[in-house]
């Protein structure tokens, strides 16, 4: 990434955080106030709409009332009516994503993609570029990575990038950049998601662990293959976001335990970086755990991991996971369900 863009990065989701420090979630969400950043383009929209309204109306009485243009006239009116109400749902849409956003940062993985942390704070944080109100009353917004000049670009007859954004909703210099309002909203699953350490998963690899460890003592056998299948069941059910979420979380829950993908940064055995679907070696680093196109690799990879993990809890033998790093898990599950 350049460095241009990194400084953005940074300065927008830093200054987006001081943003959300100072927004007040009861005032904002539980009355009519319009968000600052936001009011001259409601304004502008609203005058807009009025100027037409007031065109339509000065039309009406020109019209027999049983005419196609008298029925074109209220159609169009009616239209402008739905775009008021549609607009003022937007508002409170956005009013309350942005109190959702401040609270999911709270919770946020470590899988979180940088570039979804960046737009959300861009958006939900008063740090984009321009804002676009089209006809029906939606709202978008322009997120540049790069910093914008206030310059005339191309062929805009004289208007800035952000400017001719304003009045189209379109970014001249490429689709990219533009996020629809209607597109942020689901923080668990949506485009843009901020990943929340997975709850359901965590609980359940404790819930095993101590399972298998009384199985050992009661002379149970492992079923490698049943806690492999039913390992990749459950995080399957968590979709793409709680399968990168379970990767990077501390599964054995005390803020000391590295997570798979600190192990698998540092080295385990060669069986963990090899698709389990094609036979080739996985790609270094844990960037591509972050794509949700990779989840179903990663699931198969991951419950791997846990099965051998519990194997390990069961009839701990030191070849079963050579690696120091690999057994610190293992390690941290039986010392919390020892005897």
């Amino acid at each position: 990434m350049a460095k241009k863009a990194l400084d953005k990065y940074a300065r927008v989701t830093g200054n987006g955080m001081k943003y959300l420090n100072t927004w007040d979630e009861n005032v904002m969400t539980n009355n009519p106030k319009i968000p600052e950043s936001i009011q001259p383009y409601v304004t502008h929209f609203v005058k807009n709409v009025r100027k037409q309204w007031d065109e339509l109306t000065d039309m009406e009485p020109h019209f027999d009332k049983s005419s196609d243009e008298h029925i074109a006239v209220q159609a169009k009116q009616e239209k402008l009516g739905k775009s008021y109400i549609t607009l003022d749902k937007q508002i409170q849409a956005y009013k309350e994503g942005t109190g959702i956003f401040k609270k999911a940062l709270g919770g946020m993985n470590s899988a979180t993609q940088e570039a979804s942390l960046f737009v959300n704070s861009a958006i939900y944080g008063n740090q984009w570029d321009s804002m676009h109100i089209n006809d029906n009353g939606k709202m978008s917004f322009l997120v540049s990575g790069e910093e914008l000049s206030q310059e005339a670009v191309g062929d805009l007859a004289g208007n800035d990038v952000k400017g001719y954004f304003a009045q189209t909703g379109q970014n001249p210099l490429g689709s990219e950049g533009v996020f629809n309002l209607d597109d942020m909203g689901d923080f668990e699953n949506g485009s843009m998601p901020i990943i929340q350490d997975p709850a359901r998963p965590k609980l359940y690899v404790l819930q095993l662990a101590e399972k298998i460890q009384n199985d050992k003592y009661s002379g149970k056998p492992f079923d490698e293959q049943y806690i492999y299948n039913n390992t990749l069941t459950k995080l399957t059910e968590t979709g793409a976001n709680g399968i990168i979420g379970t990767a990077f979380t501390d599964l054995a829950g005390d803020s000391q335990t590295k997570s798979f993908a600190e192990m698998y940064e540092e080295g385990l055995k060669e069986e963990y970086y090899i698709n389990p679907e094609t036979g080739e070696f996985l790609p270094e680093g844990t960037t591509w755990m972050k794509d949700p196109n990779n989840s179903k690799v990663l699931s198969q990879v991951l419950s791997k991991y846990i099965t051998n993990v519990m194997k390990d809890i069961h009839s701990p033998v030191k070849e079963a996971l050579s690696e120091e790093a690999q057994n610190k898990l293992a390690e941290e599950l039986i010392r919390k369900y020892s005897k």
